[in-house]
């Protein structure tokens, strides 16, 4: 009886995937710098793309919660565009975050609340996100430099606390970095700051080891850690790739230098411990996406050298592979490679005016709202045949058992079952069942539980 009963809830759980499926898919902000638009590519393996669903600002980013695309048109719009994708990607509402106020980032915690990160202001922005309603700021003044304003730019959220980057650039002297730049940190339960060092007097950020925390935060789930880039003086070899102990506010240096990387660093993602991409620009501007080991924090290839200053933003997509915006004048769009072996797999593929930044509608799993838990992340290939490498982490040691489920909720085969280490682990499908026959094709879900919790992931087997 308990089994059956496990079985009916498990095959509740996996109908939501089921049925959002046909909904996963790449958003990309396009522009050329006078005019802006969005455009998708579905992650069903066709890269079919619709372009130009729905104008935005031509100087925008996006992010994706709860169904809806939430586009931040930054300076000179400065507003917050809530698209809806069940409804062709048309705009259900849009609110100002302030004349002049430059919005930089969005973090929905809740139906009714998130936070705004706006680089002309001293106050983080809390709104409403269902209505657009301010519901109040909190002040960030403390960490401004001479020109008065923080220069407040990406977030993260990690458990209850909530990571600002603070870049600290001097409006009236060429906007270049003033030494000290932080990451502040939020307690979302009260909207006030949380003091990283309590010994000292006043309430301390995070002070960083390099200065101009540059682009997106990202949170690592193989070792519990925020890593970002930090690029310092543009031109100068003075940055990296910054590393954040969120757990003890502190930073841990730098996992890759702008030295090692050979320019300064203007994006990273992590695909595991050894895999990592980064768009680079050399000393004469042009730019390079390169692939390093973070474990070492050596350069281990050039995937492409496009020349000039064409690249922009790098993800992983939740099947495996890395998605980059190529903006060259004469063939821009998204590429794609393999992100285990880094092989160009597809593109440019043509998303309308030159790509800017992408979001997915379906997030790479990470433990960043639930630190003490366990990860799954995205297998690869997948889709696959006959086999897939499935990796995932445990924050601490202990029990964990990987089945692979099939789209009904009957168990398919058993693959991890017993204690292990904390760390980065993998597991091995080969397409069979436990009676070592081969499954056909079709959609399975390899679900991973842990002490506490569980994980599950869809896999898509070709025969």
């Amino acid at each position: 009886m308990r089994s059956l009963i496990h079985t009916l809830l498990f095959a509740i759980l996996v109908v939501i995937p089921l049925h959002l499926s046909a909904y996963e898919f790449a958003f990309i902000t396009t522009t050329d710098y006078s005019t802006g638009s969005s455009s998708v590519i579905y992650l069903d393996g066709s890269y079919t793309t619709e372009r130009n669903v729905e104008s935005i600002c031509s100087d925008a980013v996006a992010r994706f919660h709860d169904g809806l695309v939430y586009v931040v048109n930054r300076m000179g719009c400065d507003n917050i565009q809530v698209l809806d994708p069940s409804n062709g990607f048309s705009t259900v509402r849009q609110f100002s975050v302030g004349t002049g106020s430059n919005p930089q980032d969005i973090v929905i915690v809740s139906d009714t609340k998130a936070y705004v990160s706006r680089g002309n202001e001293t106050g983080l922005l809390i709104v409403d996100p269902s209505t657009g309603a301010h519901l109040g700021t909190i002040d960030l003044s403390r960490f401004s430099d001479a020109d008065g304003i923080p220069e407040m730019s990406c977030m993260i959220p990690v458990g209850d606390l909530l990571f600002v980057s603070i870049q600290r650039l001097d409006q009236n002297n060429y906007w270049l970095p003033v030494p000290p730049s932080y990451l502040a940190v939020i307690d979302t339960r009260t909207d006030t700051l949380y003091d990283c060092d309590p010994d000292a007097p006043g309430v301390q950020a995070v002070e960083l080891t390099g200065t101009d925390p540059f682009g997106e935060l990202h949170f690592d789930p193989y070792t519990g850690l925020v890593y970002f880039t930090s690029v310092g003086w543009w031109g100068m070899q003075d940055g990296g790739i910054e590393r954040v102990d969120p757990s003890t506010c502190e930073s841990l240096g730098f996992l890759l230098t702008e030295t090692a990387a050979g320019g300064d660093i203007n994006d990273v993602i992590l695909f595991s411990p050894s895999i990592g991409y980064a768009v680079v620009t050399d000393a004469d501007f042009n730019n390079l996406l390169v692939r390093f080991d973070p474990s070492t924090g050596a350069l281990t290839d050039t995937l492409y050298a496009p020349g000039g200053y064409v690249l922009a933003d790098i993800e992983i997509s939740p099947g495996g592979e890395l998605f980059l915006c190529d903006r060259t004048a004469t063939s821009p769009g998204i590429r794609i490679y393999n992100a285990v072996s880094g092989i160009a797999t597809a593109g440019p593929i043509d998303v309308g005016l030159p790509p800017f930044d992408i979001v997915f509608s379906v997030q790479v799993q990470t433990d960043a709202d639930t630190p003490a838990a366990a990860t799954l992340r995205c297998n690869y290939p997948n889709p696959f045949n006959p086999t897939t490498v499935i990796p995932f982490s445990l924050r601490s040691g202990g029990m964990a058992e990987l089945v692979i489920y099939d789209a009904s909720g009957r168990r398919v085969r058993g693959l991890v079952n017993g204690a292990l280490p904390a760390g980065g682990h993998e597991a091995i499908w080969d397409g069979k069942d436990d009676r070592g026959r081969p499954v056909a094709s079709g959609v399975y879900f390899a679900r991973l539980g842990y002490t506490g919790g569980c994980a599950t992931l869809k896999l898509v087997l070709v025969r």
